[in-house]
């Protein structure tokens, strides 16, 4: 099944002669314009001399708005009430006291080892970046004459090409390469930037193909979007599933020379159901038809590793799970002994060096708890992104602090630290599946049409399908208000329509207590909607 896009059309002469250069057409979009009631923040007429493109951006918003699809900001809590919240929640050396009662709990961030909101980091952190500043020579070579000046400590100044590149950032590169077990590796300032880098930027041939998994995040698409590659030569398999995707590699091959080069884009752990791609699986089929694979560890990272195979299974005590240590997992490790694991889903099942994989996206904006990505691939790929990667050829580059927060991220998450946060953050899992799971066990036998669903997933990530929008956001909206609990609901169209969710991320940070109130909290909300179907706004009691 070809995915089909939507082609940016060339706005040519042709296009102002219809829309522009038309006077009637014009006067009446201006008299339409000066007779509609736009109001702002301070419910003021903003849109008195809008115009045409403003009035079409607030038709769009109009129409989402209507469908009940439109996405704001949250409001954010007081000044006094961040002070407060820091005071319990930031300080992660220990687990939080259960007295404790913070303005809200967090089982919404990305940050599932609490390294973002932990002081003993940013101590690290900053010491780490006075002491490499205290020390000339760590930033510059060694045979620099005094009359150079410092390079610069805050912003990168310019693109890696030209006055942003640095001492730091090539050996944090060559670090990373070395942690991911490939030949090189290259920096950018997102995972978004990476991803559209990579498939935007390659050397497509017409009988090339993309095979990508139906439920990619958006960066790959906009990636696929935005390269040369006809759009005819795109095509999704549904989800997860090895068998499908056999059956669409072997349409492309049908349709493909020998030259042809097919490369299939996949997630380790997906962001929307929190489950977990069978990599191995993908790999050896893409090697036996001769395709490559790419894979983005955005979620992977910091929670997966070779030290915790066991947690990539949803049934934790499954005895037939290779556990840690068992086989060949530490036996690839030559030097590396201080990695303890952390490093993703590829280095948990020893793929790293699989010969199908292209390259693999680790996202710093999740677990490591601070900003950018690095692409892990071949010496030759990573030289082809420096030449024609348009994201990194064109952006500042990445400023020291935060190759530094990188660094030291790293640090703590191969380390005995994260060690002890992703036990923690297994155990939070183990226990919310099974409170939620057993709820609505009980509450299907009392109400045979039930239609709420705990996906499978072994990941932090923990999705609860609650059908419709409205009522998708009313019981977050419960949650919030009462229980004070930091969720959100993932709407159609992020997800496909039906598939409406309560998204749920458990965090080394979360307590047995806040686990025990949210799923608590959350059976109350589902079983008010099944007893009252017709009551969108729910209350804390029955």
């Amino acid at each position: 099944m070809a995915l089909r896009y939507r082609c940016l059309r060339f706005i040519g002469p042709s296009y102002f002669q219809r829309h522009i250069l038309c006077h009637r057409t014009l006067s009446r979009f201006q008299h339409s314009l000066r007779h509609r009631t736009c109001y702002s923040s301070n419910s003021s007429r903003s849109m008195h001399h809008a115009t045409p493109m403003e009035g079409r951006l607030q038709e769009q918003l109009d129409r989402r708005r209507r469908e009940g699809t439109l996405r704001s900001l949250m409001p954010l809590p007081s000044p006094r009430e961040l002070v407060n919240d820091e005071q319990h929640r930031i300080d992660n050396t220990e687990q939080p006291s259960s007295s404790s009662s913070p303005i809200t709990i967090d089982f919404a961030s990305n940050d599932y080892l609490g390294l973002a909101r932990c002081r003993n980091q940013h101590a690290l952190v900053q010491s780490a970046y006075d002491r490499l500043f205290s020390l000339n020579d760590d930033i510059r070579p060694s045979n620099t004459p005094p009359s150079v000046p410092q390079p610069p400590l805050l912003g990168a100044s310019g693109s890696r090409l030209l006055s942003g590149d640095s001492h730091l950032a090539r050996s944090l590169e060559a670090k990373l390469a070395k942690i991911h077990n490939r030949p090189a590796a290259l920096l950018f300032n997102s995972g978004y930037d990476a991803n559209i880098s990579i498939l935007s930027s390659l050397p497509y041939r017409d009988d090339d193909a993309i095979v990508m998994d139906e439920l990619v995040h958006n960066s790959l698409i906009m990636g696929v979007r935005m390269g040369r590659l006809n759009k005819d030569r795109v095509f999704l398999f549904k989800h997860n599933d090895v068998i499908d995707l056999k059956r669409v590699l072997e349409e492309v091959a049908s349709s493909s020379s020998t030259q042809s080069s097919t490369l299939v884009v996949v997630e380790s752990v997906y962001s929307m159901d929190g489950d977990i791609a069978p990599l191995k699986e993908i790999l050896d089929l893409a090697q036996g038809m001769g395709a490559g694979v790419m894979v983005d560890e955005a979620h992977g990272l910091g929670i997966y590793g070779h030290t915790n195979i066991q947690d990539l299974e949803s049934n934790m005590d499954d005895d037939s799970v290779p556990h840690a240590g068992s086989g060949n997992t530490t036996d690839r490790r030559h030097d590396e002994g201080k990695i303890k694991g952390g490093t993703g889903v590829l280095a948990a099942l020893n793929l790293e060096s699989h010969p199908a994989l292209t390259c693999s996206i680790h996202t710093f904006g999740k677990a490591a708890g601070c900003h950018g990505a690095v692409v892990a691939g071949s010496s030759t790929l990573i030289s082809y992104l420096v030449n024609y990667a348009r994201p990194f050829v064109y952006s500042t580059a990445l400023p020291p602090h935060s190759l530094i927060s990188i660094q030291q991220s790293y640090e703590s998450m191969v380390g005995p630290m994260g060690e002890k946060r992703r036990k923690v953050v297994f155990q939070w899992v183990r226990l919310f599946r099974e409170e939620i799971s057993n709820g609505i066990t009980a509450m299907k036998e009392e109400f045979p049409g039930l239609d709420f669903e705990l996906l499978p997933s072994p990941s932090p990530i923990q999705a609860i399908v609650v059908p419709g929008n409205e009522r998708c956001i009313s019981v977050c909206q419960y949650l919030r208000t009462v229980g004070k609990f930091d969720v959100y609901p993932i709407r159609s169209p992020t997800v496909a329509k039906g598939k409406e969710r309560i998204r749920v991320i458990l965090h080394s940070h979360n307590n047995e207590d806040e686990i025990h109130s949210l799923t608590k909290m959350m059976l109350i909300s589902l079983r008010q909607l099944m007893t009252f179907p017709d009551r969108l706004k729910l209350t804390s009691k029955l």
